[in-house]
């Protein structure tokens, strides 16, 4: 081949292609697009907030390369008209006669096409790194985008022109056929492709993850090469193939032959290279299924405990060596056969002796089986060496694997996506967890068949590390210097230890004998340079978080340090249910995520350097509050795409929804410090942390999640306890909350056996405190619960495990009043030490007893004439209702009230808990008074709670209630948007839809349907036979959602309240009649009309028309006969 003419050929195929129209067109929109969309979300241009509160220096490459890579494909997919082109006559028309090959030809013109996408791709990732330099507070790191353009973007180009030009000259006779035929092909990929087997068939990459750590680079970067290679090869196979299928005379003997033989050759390398990573995804499912059977292998309730463990790691490049010398007790009353160890698969144990004596061994996956029989109440010591990698697959066994995709998928920023890395043993950075088997243990950190019973060791641990003193090693417990590196030696024993060694720079300050240290890249130290000014209050702060979060466990910080320590952006943790949290959160060490990027929810806006340099005083405080209430709560709300569109993170449609915190402390001041274990009831010490770490006092009902806590109790309504806790198929969102819930079941059980929670809080935290550091056995917690209270915890459980049926309240009447003292009167005000009269009616209308909770807000005051607020309390007053109980239940709260509302916890009320308010009082009546303070309970007729004999009402849950959707244009439907999930009424949807509020009308599940206003075509319909014809009224219940929204955009727009009205139509003996109702400014019956019907069917219609922008809410019907 001449390379002389294929350069000329080259640079005329390049000419042609950047003075083509699509070409051009597709430059000026594309690149302008591009960098619009990045100086708007990722700069700092106009003193926008950027969406994390600081960012990687690849985000801004890896958005750029990956929005153009995705762009691209269209232009790219109108090759065909110029493939076909060169069939004809063209400007290269008078090189045609020169003794040009088709290889030199066809690949100089094809050479030509790719230099122009790609230099397009270079004027795209230049602009890009022009933001980073000049807006952004990133630094600029110019081998990202050299390394994007080589290996994501053109790769995409090599592939799409290769396989255009091959369909071109091999398929289709005609360019139009080509451009569709690749436009059909590139949308399915898109939508469909990319999200199958791991973005195996997906040329564009896009769910692969390619973010840069700042330490240790891509997640996955063979798996990355590997993928691109693939396309890359196919690409050339498709382009060879295509020039042994041109037209023009070959200058070669057997030149097509040739073409198409290295064009297969190319192929078959490219699909080698696939299956390689096909085989790769099925070999670590073939291993999570291995070593889940090994842990089911050797489950057992009876192992031995680990009381000492001295490791020596010897730190190597991408290998460790490590000798560890444990000491194991026979804590069970028998005699044990053998001695289960579990360590990483990936580790190779190259000796085991005792007494310098070698110990036979057999090795299974990650079990160790040594067949040493331990007697009752002996021990022994082992002294182990192993050496080898970390295969990162034997963690989190318990999450499945669609959870966990889900999970890895939510994590990103815009466009770029993190990966996951359970492990580190690199160059220069290793960082180990006790998830991944670094070290021998006799429990593992997972029990796929029981993970909420997942026993533990509390192992006293020393921890030496040798390693060069360039890097800094960081565990648990107090840190010694020593000439080969460092040893760590724990005061307390550890349910486990984890180990991290990299470049790493540290700052620490002592308050309150607790010293806190930061770790973090040299590099990233300079974003604390902002925030300087506040080290002076530093102390102060953190003994007030320290202090707040303190009372409100009713626990202690047991530790005597605290290190936080920066993590790659790829390292990954999920939620644990054994220990209520996750890796990222241990016993005095806190993995932060790397500068800190989205510690907030992933989702916050902070400011950029400038703003944070300038302007802290403005934002310091509500990042305090927002921080504070991330790493105390163990439910953060997050949200997440939906639909075909979802992976691109275009935001098409948004779904929120509340999952499980991993960053939340509550571990450090519970599950860490102690376990009780029980085999014949695996949760109990889930159940008892869940009660314990949310004091009643302390307890805010209102955050329960609320998609979760539904699919929960619909499960628990007709299955039990015991039935959900062997019940793989629940998803892990569901079984958590249905813990939960019996967690709140069991308190309220105990309630009602006479013992307060209070009580019982102080009894379980003094238990905890006598049995630090240590598993204890089910039966002593309930030998110690019986000689405190006089009766058996375990008494309740056959009951509370195995129940299937859940209660039905109704509530209503609830009325509030204060409490005069002998020497007061109505006009007095009230006092601090003002005491209330409540009482509300309650019917459980099903077939087994239930309990029903008051949670009470009340306040409580400084001392001092000032009335300032000191505290809120969350008080629980619990009561018992028996099957087909109807009852009034009155009592006295000691302590002003400032909210209250209704918890029905495990029944079939939708929602189950539900401010409730006393409707007697107004703005000009006030709270009515009373020297009544005489608290009981009496029984009362069922018949209040049921409409009068001559009322008929149809509410939404009922079988005669019809819903009319029409259907969703077509396009809609491809893209899968005309299905939304909101459940709150803050959010209107084209498309009639559920919503739970408190204030719908209902028994047991107060419910509604409400959308945005259209053309009259959906519709809301009840209907009911008139048995007896007469005049009756009739009434719309109506919530007052449509008035709420409407006041909230005269306060946005400051435009009028507009009037809104409703359409009904009444249809009986065949007529029918529209009548307008104005919408109430409160929730209730409002009055339609007067009919006098004949006998036989009546029905009532809503229609979904109104004012743009209005919402049109349907919810009961009710029908009122006049006596005549």
């Amino acid at each position: 081949m001449n390379l002389h003419q294929l350069w000329l050929i080259t640079r005329y195929s390049f000419t042609e292609i950047w003075r083509n129209k699509t070409f051009r067109v597709a430059f000026m929109v594309l690149i302008p697009l591009l960098i619009a969309y990045q100086v708007s979300f990722q700069s700092d241009m106009f003193n926008i907030p950027v969406e994390y509160t600081l960012v990687l220096s690849s985000f801004i490459p890896t958005q750029n390369a990956y929005m153009f890579n995705l762009l691209l494909v269209f232009p790219l997919a109108t090759m065909g008209f110029w493939v076909h082109k060169q069939k004809k006559y063209n400007t290269l028309e008078a090189l045609l006669v020169h003794p040009q090959g088709n290889d030199t030809y066809s690949t100089g013109f094809i050479l030509g096409i790719i230099i122009a996408f790609m230099i397009m791709g270079s004027i795209s990732l230049a602009l890009a790194g022009l933001i980073n330099l000049f807006a952004s507070p990133t630094s600029f790191r110019p081998l990202i985008y050299l390394f994007y353009l080589v290996t994501l973007i053109l790769p995409t180009i090599v592939f799409i022109v290769g396989i255009t030009s091959f369909l071109a000259a091999r398929c289709f006779k005609n360019g139009t056929v080509t451009t569709f035929f690749m436009l059909v092909y590139l949308s399915v990929d898109i939508l469909f492709l990319s999200t199958l087997y791991h973005g195996l068939f997906d040329p564009l990459g896009i769910l692969l993850p390619y973010t840069f750590s700042d330490f240790t680079g891509i997640a996955d970067l063979p798996g990355f090469l590997l993928h691109r290679t693939t396309f890359l090869l196919l690409g050339i196979g498709f382009i060879t193939l295509a020039i042994s299928g041109l037209p023009r005379i070959p200058n070669k003997i057997n030149g097509r032959q040739r073409a198409a033989c290295s064009g297969i050759l190319a192929l078959f390398v490219g699909l080698l290279a696939g299956f390689i990573t096909y085989n790769h995804h099925e070999q670590v499912e073939r291993r999570h299924a291995l070593y889940e059977s090994v842990y089911e292998k050797h489950d057992s309730p009876n192992k031995i405990n680990i009381i000492a463990h001295d490791i020596r790691f010897t730190y190597q490049q991408k290998e460790a060596r490590v000798e560890s010398r444990v000491s194991l007790y026979n804590p069970t009353g028998i005699t044990l056969s053998e001695i289960i160890l579990y360590l990483n698969p990936s580790l190779e144990v190259t000796s085991i002796q005792e007494n310098l004596s070698p110990v036979p061994f057999t090795r299974e996956a990650q079990a160790i089986v040594i067949s040493r029989p331990v007697s009752p109440g002996d021990s022994l010591a082992l002294d182990i060496q192993y050496q080898g990698t970390i295969d990162e697959g034997i963690c989190y066994l318990y999450i499945p694997k669609q959870q966990k995709e889900f999970d890895i998928d939510n994590r990103h920023y815009l466009s770029c996506r993190f990966g996951h890395r359970y492990a580190f043993l690199e160059k220069d950075y290793t960082l180990l967890t006790p998830e991944c088997l670094w070290y021998p243990i006799t429990s593992p950190p997972v029990n796929p068949a029981h993970p909420y019973n997942t026993p533990c060791d509390f192992t006293r641990y020393t921890l030496t590390i040798n390693h060069p003193t360039r890097l800094t090693a960081i565990s648990q417990g107090s840190r010694h210097g020593i000439a080969s590196g460092t040893r760590f030696e724990n005061e307390h024993p550890q349910r486990n230890i984890s180990l991290c060694i990299g470049k790493y720079e540290k700052r620490e300050i002592t308050v309150d004998s607790v010293t806190y240290e930061l770790y973090m890249s040299k590099n990233n130290f300079e974003i604390l340079t902002s925030i300087d000014q506040q080290l002076t209050s530093l102390s102060d702060k953190i003994r007030d978080v320290k202090e707040t979060i303190e009372y409100e466990k009713k626990s202690s910080y047991l530790f005597n340090r605290l290190r936080l320590v920066e993590t790659p952006v790829t390292f990954t943790s999920h939620y644990h249910p054994a220990t209520g949290g996750s890796e990222m959160i241990q016993p005095e060490m806190v993995l932060c995520p790397e500068r800190g990027i989205g510690i907030l929810n992933g989702r916050i806006r902070a400011f950029a350097q400038k703003r944070l340099r300038f302007e802290i005083s403005n934002w310091i405080e509500p990042f305090e509050r927002s921080l504070y209430w991330e790493l105390n709560n163990e439910h953060i709300l997050t949200s997440w795409e939906e639909g075909p569109l979802s992976h691109l993170k275009l935001g098409t449609t948004w779904h929120y929804e509340s999952t499980y915190n991993i960053y939340n402390f509550n571990p450090l001041f519970f599950n860490y410090i102690n376990y009780i274990y029980s085999h014949k009831y695996p949760t109990i010490n889930n159940l008892l942390n869940q009660i314990v770490k949310r004091p009643w006092e302390n307890r805010d009902p209102n955050v329960a999640p609320p998609d979760s806590q539904q699919k929960a109790l619909d499960y628990l309504n007709g299955k039990s306890y015991q039935a959900a806790l062997s019940d793989k198929t629940l998803s892990f969102e569901i079984i958590n909350q249905i813990n939960e819930l019996k967690a709140n079941d069991l308190l309220s059980q105990i309630i009602l056996k006479g013992t307060s929670a209070t009580d019982f809080h102080l009894f379980v935290q003094d238990f905890m405190k006598n049995n630090r550091f240590r598993q204890v056995n089910f039966q002593t917690f309930d030998h110690a619960f019986s000689e405190n209270f006089g009766w058996h915890l375990s008494e309740i459980f056959p009951k509370y495990f195995d129940r299937q049926e859940l209660p039905a309240f109704q509530v209503k009447n609830f009325r509030i009043k204060r409490i005069l003292s002998p020497t007061e009167e109505e006009e007095d005000p009230w006092t601090p030490h003002t005491k209330f009269r409540i009482e509300f009616d309650v019917l459980n209308q099903s077939d087994v007893d239930g309990v029903i909770t008051m949670h009470l807000g009340t306040a409580i005051y400084k001392a001092g004439p000032d009335r300032r607020v000191d505290r809120m309390l969350y008080t629980p007053r619990t009561f018992s209702v028996k099957a087909r109980e109807a009852k009034k239940i009155i009592f006295i709260c000691p302590h002003p009230v400032v909210s209250h509302s209704i918890y029905t916890g495990l029944s079939k009320n939708r929602p189950n808990i539900f401010d409730i308010h006393d409707k007697t009082i107004t703005l000009e009546k006030g709270m009515e008074s009373t020297r009544d303070s005489i608290a009981g309970e009496e029984s009362i007729s069922p018949a209040i709670f049921f409409p009068p004999a001559n009322e008929i009402i149809v509410d939404n849950e009922d079988d005669n209630f019809q819903i009319t959707n029409p259907p969703a244009p077509w396009l809609k439907r491809f893209l899968g948007l005309n299905h939304n999930h909101h459940t709150h009424s803050s959010t209107a949807v084209s498309h009639w839809e559920y919503t739970l509020m408190p204030d719908c009308f209902g028994e047991y599940c107060l419910s509604c349907l409400r959308k945005r206003t259209g053309k009259g075509e959906s519709s809301l319909t009840w209907t009911t036979p008139i048995n007896k014809k007469g005049k009756y009224k009739i009434y719309a219940y109506i919530p007052n959602i449509s008035y709420s929204h409407e006041r909230s955009r005269h306060m946005i727009t400051q435009e009028p309240i507009r009037d809104i009205q409703y359409c009904y139509s009444i249809s009986y003996n065949n007529r029918e009649k529209k009548i307008n109702v104005h919408a109430p400014e409160t929730s209730r019956w409002v009055f339609i009309g007067e009919f006098s019907l004949p006998e036989g069917e009546c029905s009532v219609k809503l229609y979904d028309i109104g004012l743009p922008g209005q919402w049109v809410v349907g919810d009961a019907i009710k029908w009122v006969y006049q006596k005549p």
